[in-house]
């Protein structure tokens, strides 16, 4: 492989960063994206990625959870399918579809450039792309690398000076937004990943000068929504959201945007789908505060319920990670592509040629 030198100033270390994989895929499932994926990495870093906490019931329930809604497609609307617009604005960005990607940690383990190539490819097809507090590059790196949308991802530290001073390199280096995660409060493992010995590579944080962010904060209130909107200068996207009064609380303390999540089932094992609480969440907020939905995203199915449901837009997490192990940058392009064209697809048949049509109307709760 290529090495490739940053040019640092004078008498500071030189940093080499490997080359990997760049390579466009064409993705026709996510199952099997996965699939081929595990087969390139170790047993230990794919059960940290793949696997929720505990006995995994919420994990699997983020997905089976689509399965509770059903389609009620209009038909002869005289829709065309090259003229269908999937471009949305969320905190004054415009974006061409409304699919992010959602923030994760430890990218390096699948990729030697590890955030820097998620940029890159998120540039690529112009999405959204969340990068994390607990990034393997620096926010600064990982900024240069893509001219496209970007917000930082934060979690708080106990040491509040240390994370004051990390919200307050955010807006410099081009983000335009802070996600506050609210949910990662305690450390959630499954059990099989404990049966292994948590034995991934520890990999240093990028962000912090020592590698390490000594103690994410647990003891969290509303007051850590005010400090980091004005630490950073910017808009806060409340992560982490479960409860409709919990929206309307994060929202009165100013919260912009709000992300309905369950961690993709990491955080705390046994509680329910994000689909299934969005609802509720939707009908407090009355369409005044945008919201994101991730956990379980995997087809453009999942995306048309979730906006139908109430979503402005979805998050993806695991799928990037299968993406960026097998094509890199190219990975993550592809990866965005297969979840356009099925979103493309999903809205002609629903009957609908823009992403603001989307409604109740066209979904259905099924009993069982």
């Amino acid at each position: 492989m290529r090495a490739q030198v940053h040019e640092e100033a004078e008498n500071e270390p030189v940093t080499i960063v490997r080359k990997g994989i760049d390579k466009e895929i064409d993705v026709i499932n996510v199952d099997l994206l996965e699939s081929e994926a595990k087969t390139r990495l170790s047993e230990a870093v794919y059960v940290f990625i793949a696997n929720g906490a505990g006995g995994q019931w919420t994990l699997h329930e983020n997905l089976r959870a689509f399965n509770d809604y059903v389609f009620t497609p209009h038909r002869m609307g005289g829709v065309v399918r090259d003229k269908i617009d999937t471009s949305i604005t969320i905190l004054g960005e415009t974006l061409p579809h409304p699919i992010l990607i959602s923030p994760m940690g430890s990218h390096a383990l699948v990729h030697p450039e590890g955030e820097v190539a998620t940029a890159e490819g998120a540039a690529r097809s112009g999405t959204l792309l969340c990068v994390s507090s607990a990034s393997t590059r620096s926010l600064e790196d990982i900024a240069k690398a893509s001219s496209g949308p970007k917000w930082f991802q934060m979690y708080l530290n106990v040491d509040m000076g240390l994370s004051r001073e990390l919200l307050q390199r955010v807006r410099p280096a081009g983000f335009k937004a802070v996600i506050l995660t609210v949910d990662a409060i305690g450390q959630g493992s499954s059990d099989e990943y404990v049966r292994l010995g948590r034995a991934r590579p520890w990999l240093p944080y990028g962000n912090f000068p020592t590698g390490s962010a000594n103690a994410f904060k647990t003891d969290l209130s509303w007051a850590d929504l005010e400090f980091t909107r004005n630490a950073s200068g910017l808009p806060v996207v409340v992560k982490g959201i479960t409860r409709a009064e919990d929206a309307a609380a994060a929202v009165k303390a100013g919260a912009s945007v709000i992300q309905v999540s369950n961690h993709g089932g990491r955080a705390l094992d046994g509680t329910p789908a994000s689909i299934t609480v969005l609802p509720k969440i939707a009908d407090a907020l009355q369409g005044d505060t945008p919201i994101i939905m991730d956990s379980g995203i995997r087809r453009g199915m999942d995306v048309v319920k979730a906006l139908a449901l109430g979503a402005n837009a979805v998050a993806v997490g695991r799928p990037v990670w299968w993406a960026l192990t097998l094509g890199g940058a190219g990975g993550i392009s592809g990866l965005m592509a297969y979840f356009h064209r099925e979103l493309v697809n999903t809205m002609l048949h629903c009957g609908v040629d823009k992403i603001a049509a989307l409604g109740h109307e066209h979904v259905e709760r099924v009993s069982r």
